[in-house]
């Protein structure tokens, strides 16, 4: 009788293991290099009562991942760094509904360099300076806005030549970081809290009418349309939790 107890207690447990494990999902973003702080940290605390559930999350620029889900990338989520790329997505029904905006960016021009203090974006003219980090304006939204800023202020054609362009916002922060970069420019969630934070760091905020505002989507792709932990973490992108994550990082969420 005992042995049978033992038996059925065995058998009930592995039943609900394998209940919990069916349950567990694992699914695939691709998002902004902008949000690699940010997200990193909405996702932890996403997956704290989720310890079955995996999200991997890659970092690259909006255009590439645009790119990348129309030419058959299983990636269930697009968290983009404007709002165009998710929408040409839905228009060319390559997701089943249409783009949300989460948040809107910010674009700052920032240096990692002692000697040389950002006090206002006219410090972009420095004679001393002979590299000025970029993104990809064809790809990554901030360096459209980079360039729409420089365009307004009649500065684009003093510095164009001065250029270190970089496939995504990572990189081009990256020139900066690492100093091969005098100055360069990014958006101020890649700063401070959470991000980069040195004590050589100095930055100014461009002013945003400068620039088209920086609107930020996300959609579901068709690929993920029928994963619940996809509809759920993008339910909890958009939530207050979330959106106070993105204030902490420089984003505005009116």
């Amino acid at each position: 009788m005992l042995s049978r107890i033992k038996k059925i207690v065995i058998v009930g447990i592995c039943g609900v293991l394998f209940s919990i494990n069916a349950q567990a999902e694992e699914i695939k973003v691709l998002a902004a290099a902008s949000l690699k702080y940010v997200l990193e940290e909405i996702k932890n605390d996403f997956l704290k009562d989720k310890p079955n559930d995996k999200i991997e999350i890659s970092y690259i620029s909006s255009g590439k991942a645009y790119a990348q889900i129309k030419n058959g990338s299983p990636t269930h989520l697009f968290v983009a760094a404007d709002v165009s790329y998710p929408a040409k997505l839905y228009a060319e029904k390559f997701a089943p509904n249409k783009e949300e905006i989460y948040a809107k960016g910010k674009l700052v021009l920032w240096s990692n360099t002692a000697s040389f203090k950002l006090k206002e974006f006219a410090d972009i003219l420095n004679p001393k300076i002979t590299h000025i980090a970029i993104p990809n304006p064809k790809v990554a939204p901030y360096g459209r806005a980079s360039i729409e800023a420089l365009e307004a202020t009649k500065m684009l054609e003093k510095v164009q030549d001065k250029f270190a362009t970089g496939e995504s916002i990572g990189a081009a922060t990256t020139y900066v970081e690492s100093k091969n970069a005098e100055v360069g420019f990014t958006a101020l969630s890649m700063l401070g809290e959470g991000g980069i934070n040195t004590q050589e760091m100095s930055f100014v905020a461009i002013d945003e009418k400068l620039y088209k505002p920086i609107e930020q989507a996300l959609v579901i792709t068709n690929y993920g349309k029928d994963s619940k932990l996809a509809q759920v973490f993008k339910d909890y992108i958009l939530s207050k939790s979330a959106k106070e994550k993105f204030v902490k990082f420089g984003y505005s969420v009116e």
